[in-house]
């Protein structure tokens, strides 16, 4: 038997979880397995029985974790479309760490569809012990890009978001419209919905995708529509609160195909838990994966675009 690894890292689900591939229900289960590894995404995990294992050809590709073992890949074939390495299982789990065998997880974007009951997810499994607050503020906030106020108010939302620093929304009749431009940038949260960007132009400068803003956010954080946030993290940027400047926080280094304008997490920089001792930092890859999936195809078949995205460009266009 393996070592008991934390109730809170390998947790049976109590939503039924099904995925779709090529109009076909690939994986559809009430005994879903969440996997919540520390400094990575949560995923999900099917139970071999619910798994269509018909569709399954076996490859010699692997993935080598320190924490877990290795994983073994299987393409997903319908006889009409093929998703190359979109299935891993680890056959021989490392001891001490959550006994994974006996069960399959999928790639989340080169599936067509995931599922919680009747209710589609973007993004990557949610994990439940993450909470996302908007809460509405009578705090001074000013935003200065390359030296200039581009916003400034004293009714800002705050999202706070577990594991993510504080974001401060501002609304857009407190933003100066004329020195913003759109972009083409999109990224997709599973907690907030679809975000757009925006270009700040100052004096001939762009300030690439310097904010974002959710147009018809999901319901949990309603407080943000209509509002726009910006980066901390970036040099040509600096946030006032009550007049003080908020610390500059460095994004997470970027490897091959690494996005550097995402929010930083920072359980990163937090040592792994007990159930992960042996592991090193906790960290499979020194981040090398967008979005720091664990596992995956190789890169030369993932599509880093929309990994970088969280989708493709037509998920959620409902949400603005």
């Amino acid at each position: 038997m393996k070592a008991e690894t934390g109730t809170h890292e390998w947790r049976r689900s109590p939503r039924r979880v099904h995925v779709h591939f090529d109009g076909i229900r690939v994986a559809d289960s009430e005994r879903t397995m969440l996997l919540r590894q520390h400094g990575f995404l949560p995923v999900y995990y099917f139970p071999e029985d619910d798994v269509r294992t018909d569709l399954l050809v076996a490859t010699d590709y692997t993935t080598t974790s320190p924490y877990k073992g290795t994983a073994s890949y299987w393409h997903l074939d319908t006889r009409s479309r093929v998703a190359r390495f979109a299935v891993w299982r680890y056959l021989q789990p490392k001891d001490g760490s959550p006994d994974t065998s006996g069960h399959y997880g999928f790639d989340w974007h080169s599936m067509d569809a995931w599922w919680e009951e009747n209710e589609r997810i973007h993004v990557h499994a949610r994990d439940p012990f993450l909470r996302v607050d908007a809460v509405r503020s009578a705090r001074s906030v000013r935003v200065e890009i390359g030296g200039r106020t581009v916003a400034e108010t004293d009714r800002p939302v705050l999202l706070f978001e577990t594991g993510l620093v504080t974001r401060y929304y501002i609304r857009e009749k407190d933003v100066q419209p004329e020195l913003f431009e759109p972009s083409t940038t999109y990224t997709l949260c599973p907690y907030k919905g679809r975000a757009r960007y925006r270009h700040v132009l100052i004096d001939g400068t762009r300030y690439k995708d310097a904010a974002w803003q959710y147009v018809r956010p999901l319901p949990a954080v309603a407080a943000i529509a209509g509002h726009l946030a910006f980066w901390n993290e970036r040099a040509d940027t600096t946030i006032f609160v009550d007049g003080e400047p908020l610390p500059r926080r460095g994004a997470r280094p970027a490897g091959d195909g690494g996005e550097t304008l995402q929010p930083w997490r920072e359980f990163w920089n937090e040592p792994p838990p007990a159930a992960m001792k042996g592991a090193g930092t906790g960290a499979q890859t020194k981040a090398a994966r967008p979005t720091g999936r664990a596992e995956g195809p190789p890169d030369g078949v993932m599509n880093l675009d929309i990994e970088r995205a969280g989708g493709r460009p037509e998920d959620w266009l409902e949400q603005g």
